[in-house]
């Protein structure tokens, strides 16, 4: 005996316009502040000569473009379920988030290149206090908009708002260094200059490969995350029918989760109570878990249907 539940039906309501909206702003406000920090580092890159302040800088443009990513990746992920695509398109977030992997990666290559260049070849760079200063309040400004969006990220549990988060924290530690190296050049150690812009690449290709291998993952399928397996758990014990389950499985979509699973329940009763026992842990587990449907497969006690 077994009962299956419907599987199609939209889910899109007023969170997934909250959703939206959270993308949206956590977008547009590392937009317009990475857009003034690219401009102040590249043409202050330019005044001293430094190629660290110019790598620096890319990585802050990098920002924008990422952002347009997450703007993207909210506004089209957000089409509700249709005939080609029954479970909604939530993991086109995944692929922005490769998209910003691979951005990372390609900006990290012209930029060790040139800084390696700069190790070979150190020239002199010259030294501004104020800038120095600016350097370090970025470096504040970043780790604050890094906090921001891994909060807003976790919110809505979006990967792409903790990876864009990431790559905000990464830019932080950049300027934080290259303020450093500024003091050291002003020793006269110009060589720390192509030294310092060498590890802001090399950290750009650590956090792009990271975030390929996360969303790669996801995409491929992972096992569901003990948080809902416990969550889903508690739901079934608290039904006093359900004497049992197993076989629990479930599929992310990103905004929608598809959660299938059996129960056990005592062989005697009618179709019309285990169908009305299967839908009670429909609306308790789509109740508990944000985005989620079930389908309740029923099996009674000592006929397990495998």
């Amino acid at each position: 005996m077994r009962f299956n539940s419907w599987l199609f039906e939209k889910i899109f309501s007023k969170k997934e316009a909250e959703r939206k909206a959270i993308g949206y702003l956590e977008g547009w406000i590392s937009i317009i502040g990475n857009i003034g920090l690219f401009i102040f580092k590249f043409l202050s890159g330019i005044y001293l000569n430094s190629i660290s302040l110019i790598a620096d800088a890319f990585h802050s443009l990098s920002d924008v473009l990422t952002s347009i990513v997450v703007i993207l990746g909210f506004k089209f992920a957000e089409k509700p379920a249709d005939q080609e695509h029954p479970y909604g398109h939530g993991r086109i977030e995944q692929i922005a988030t490769l998209v910003i992997a691979f951005m990372l990666l390609s900006i990290s290559y012209n930029l060790g290149k040139n800084s390696i260049e700069r190790i070979i070849n150190p020239k002199k760079v010259s030294f501004n206090i104020p800038i120095v200063v600016l350097m370090f309040l970025s470096a504040l400004f970043k780790e604050w908009m890094a906090r921001f969006s891994k909060f807003l990220g976790e919110k809505i549990n979006s990967s792409t708002l903790i990876a864009d988060a990431w790559h905000h924290r990464s830019d932080a530690l950049a300027s934080a260094l290259v303020a450093i190296g500024l003091i050291g050049i002003n020793l006269g150690i110009y060589r720390i200059d192509g030294i310092i812009g060498l590890f802001i690449t090399l950290l750009l290709l650590w956090v792009g490969i990271d975030l390929i291998k996360n969303s790669s993952s996801f995409l491929i399928g992972e096992a569901p995350n003990q948080d809902i397996i416990n969550k889903i758990r508690n739901i079934l014990f608290s039904i006093p029918e359900v004497l049992d389950y197993h076989d629990i499985s479930v599929h992310d979509y990103q905004t929608n989760k598809i959660i299938t699973l059996h129960i056990v329940v005592e062989n005697n009763i009618s179709a019309t109570d285990a169908h009305n026992i299967a839908l009670k842990v429909q609306d308790l587990i789509k109740e508990s878990i944000q985005g989620a449907q079930a389908i309740v497969h029923i099996d009674p006690k000592g006929e397990r249907e495998d």
